[in-house]
């Protein structure tokens, strides 16, 4: 008999167990946590909630739950500047010999955009930290390809030059940290190229 057909087995024989001698099965309800950086993250089952702090790797619910009592945990409220996900998180107490959700977080991220003018030809590549985006020409927008953690820094710089043109990110306008929106406000104005 394979491992896994023999866990919720163990689980019940252990249940028919205390049944036997008058008692019941309870259960914790807990699991782990990965990439909790940020403070404000709060789980629920139910009408239980557990406030998990930063850098938390586990968590317990103080109620535990008696055997075939279903559970159901979730996000009820995001950690700052994060968004946090609940995999495992529901069934029915004593199918498992433990309750181990796993709850993972990621950095909320966002977009740099902004304005282009004066882009005649093709062939301009702004880049952002190691990501490059090509803008067409004639193009009066641009969104940078890879989004940016809230939180991190980003400085858009002209990589290549269009042929002809000179194309400059406007002081002010290209470089800051980032918040909890997108950044539209990225200016690049194209002119001419001095003659050579």
């Amino acid at each position: 008999m394979k491992l896994f057909c023999l866990r919720p087995l163990t689980a019940l024989l252990l249940t028919l167990g205390l049944a036997a001698c008058g008692g019941k099965a309870s259960y914790d309800v807990s699991g782990t946590i990965s990439n909790l950086n940020n403070d404000g993250l709060v789980l629920a089952n139910g009408g239980d909630t557990l406030p998990v702090p930063a850098g938390k790797t586990a968590f317990t619910f103080s109620k535990r739950i008696d055997y075939g009592t279903d559970y159901n945990i979730t996000v009820q409220t995001q950690p700052a500047h994060m968004t946090c996900g609940v995999s495992g998180g529901s069934g029915s107490a004593g199918h498992y010999i433990n309750i181990s959700a796993a709850v993972s977080c990621s950095q909320n991220t966002y977009t740099v955009s902004g304005t282009v003018s004066g882009l005649t030809v093709d062939s301009l590549v702004l880049i952002n930290g190691n990501v490059t985006t090509t803008v067409a020409k004639d193009a009066t927008t641009f969104i940078m390809a890879g989004p940016v953690a809230d939180g991190a820094t980003y400085n858009v710089s002209v990589s290549s030059q269009p042929k002809g043109l000179l194309c400059v990110v406007q002081p002010g306008t290209g470089a800051g940290t980032m918040g909890s929106a997108n950044i539209t406000t990225v200016q690049i104005v194209c002119n001419p190229a001095a003659a050579t």
